[in-house]
């Protein structure tokens, strides 16, 4: 199995747009980590976070990620859908719909 990360992240956009559709209010959409599916790098084989719905990697062997150095995850690309779609969400005072 090829590693597929847009895939997941597109899964969650369209469910998020189908949730956001609805009358519902709030959802429970996706798993944060999964530290027993760990993120192996290279070794293909030993990549278990290929079967994780986590919006993270995890990464195994003590390593740290590099967009939050002290911890032991990696942001997916599903992780990335999912805070564009909060920063989207967000109204300021300024805007005209807030008032709403």
């Amino acid at each position: 199995m090829a590693r597929d990360e847009q895939e997941q992240a597109d899964y969650l956009r369209e469910l998020i747009d189908a949730l956001d559709e609805s009358a519902i209010d709030a959802a429970f959409v996706n798993t944060f980590a999964r530290y027993d599916l760990p993120h192996a790098g290279a070794d293909d084989d030993r990549d278990f976070d290929k079967a994780s719905f986590g919006v993270v990697k995890v990464l195994d062997g003590g390593r740290t990620g590099t967009a939050y150095p002290s911890l032991p995850w990696e942001p997916k690309a599903a992780f990335h859908a999912l805070a564009e779609y909060g920063r989207s969400r967000i109204r300021t005072s300024s805007d005209p719909a807030a008032a709403k």
